[in-house]
Formats: structure tokens, sequence, C-alpha cells
């Protein structure tokens, strides 16, 4: 199972992570992903997709 969101599509990003000594490692930012069901559906989704499709309601 893909850490993609199912609505937008939102994956994994790339970035460093920045010590106190300016020491810079690479990392990875992961999604907020969520079991869920949207319109009755079960779908994978970002915290930002679920808070977006409970205001439209």
């Amino acid at each position: 199972m893909s850490r993609v969101c199912d609505i937008c599509g939102r994956g994994k990003m790339d970035g460093k992570t920045v010590s106190h000594a300016n020491n810079k490692a690479p990392r990875k930012y992961n999604v907020n992903l969520q079991n869920t069901e949207i319109d009755g559906k079960p779908v994978r989704a970002c915290a930002k997709c679920i808070k977006t499709a409970k205001k439209a309601k």
C-alpha cells in the first residue's frame, strides 16, 4: 500500500533535516493519511482532504 492520498494524489516529499551545527541530512516527509469514509466509500485520504470534505457538507 503506497503512502499516497486517494483524493488529491499527495505523496512523500523529500527534504533535509538541519542540525544546530547546520549539518544537513536527507529525510522523507510523509503525508498524514487516514482511513475514512467519504460519501459512503472507504478511502485513504490525507487530513487536508478530510477537512475539506467536512466543510463541503
